[in-house]
């Protein structure tokens, strides 16, 4: 009897349960990128671009077959609450692998925009993020000819799966969202454009709250990407007074110290190993000049590296994480390590050492 009347229960209770919260896969709209522009109406709004792709079964057609779903709001929540009143199937953000920044939102309070992506726990922390020139919408709404998912070159571009270009610089969510907060280290993004019917991605911009973005020159980018990723199997140029020639970077490798003392002036001792071999050269390379060849590599290098830490030194930026290292490597109150890293940032000398080792000349003696 007790059998029965708990079986009762039970049933009683399966009757009035609601159902799961599960949305079959026909009843999803699958989001596989993300814009955030400035609303052109009014200052203070977002304009949130969503690309939704729609499966096909044909292999041709699913690059074409997408939508753009595009609000305005207050805050990003209350837009894409505004889009899901449009669409008929429950949006899905487990598949968006990439935000793209309108220019004019690095002119807000970056933090504030940044704080909905951190939040959501449908939100892929290792989405690449960049910077839509001049807005989000263009990169979003443009069709690269040959591409076969919707936003699937852009993920190419920085998955790395694709194309390796020194140029191209990439990031995560979680990692811009960390250098935005983390005091000592400053974040940075790259500048996605669409020229000749093409995605560009040649520079990049510095980000920090509160500061205007600080953009970097294509070579100025080349470089810091080499700096602060060590890519191989590139090319950089090497020109001097009777030398012009192309090296191709087999192995690239950098470190170094803060030494900051009471009675010297702080210096970053900043070590750069290189060793390639030419690729290219404009005039008649001679294998008993090698020795030249080297000196003249160490010679650019270092000068281009010294120009861009000055660049970085007098904007305020420290996107390579010096004053993290000073932080990491002195005890004491942080709020102080703080403050003095910001007084001898400002004054700090770069002590910049290349040795360069060009192993040949190509196939050609």
């Amino acid at each position: 009897m007790k059998t029965l009347f708990q079986t009762c229960m039970l049933i009683c209770t399966l009757v009035v349960l609601s159902s799961c919260g599960f949305k079959d896969i026909d009843k999803r709209s699958f989001v596989v990128s993300m814009g955030i522009d400035q609303s052109q109406e009014n200052e203070k709004n977002y304009e949130v671009i969503l690309k939704i792709a729609f499966p096909s079964s044909e292999a041709n057609e699913q690059g074409k077959n997408f939508q753009l779903a595009t609000e305005t709001g207050r805050t990003i929540a209350e837009a894409v609450s505004r889009i899901k009143a449009k669409t008929s199937n429950e949006l899905d953000f487990g598949h968006m692998k990439i935000i793209v920044l309108g220019e004019k939102i690095l002119e807000r309070d970056i933090g504030q925009t940044m704080d909905w992506f951190t939040r959501r726990r449908d939100i892929q922390q290792i989405a690449f993020i960049g910077v839509g020139k001049p807005t989000a919408r263009e990169v979003l709404a443009h069709e690269p000819k040959g591409e076969r998912l919707p936003s699937n070159e852009l993920f190419l571009f920085f998955g790395e799966t694709g194309t390796e270009s020194p140029y191209v610089t990439t990031n995560y969510l979680f990692h811009f969202r960390r250098n935005l907060e983390e005091r000592g280290i400053d974040g940075y993004l790259p500048i996605i454009e669409v020229k000749d019917d093409i995605f560009s991605i040649m520079t990049m911009c510095l980000v920090k709250k509160g500061e205007k973005p600080l953009p970097l020159k294509d070579d100025e980018t080349e470089l810091f990407n080499l700096l602060n990723r060590g890519y191989d199997k590139v090319s950089i140029k090497i020109q001097g007074v009777k030398q012009h020639f192309i090296l191709s970077i087999d192995q690239l490798s950098s470190s170094y110290q803060i030494l900051s003392t009471d009675s010297q002036k702080p210096v970053i001792k900043y070590k750069v190993n290189i060793k390639g071999n030419i690729e290219e050269s404009m005039v008649e390379i001679k294998e008993e000049k090698m020795d030249q060849y080297n000196q003249l590599v160490e010679q650019v290098v270092k000068k281009r590296t010294e120009a861009l830490f000055k660049k970085l030194q007098d904007s305020h930026y420290d996107p390579l994480g010096f004053g993290l290292r000073y932080r990491a490597n002195h005890s004491g109150d942080e709020n102080v390590k703080v403050k003095e890293w910001q007084n001898i940032y400002d004054q700090i000398r770069f002590d910049v050492n290349v040795k360069a080792n060009i192993t040949g000349t190509g196939v050609i003696e």
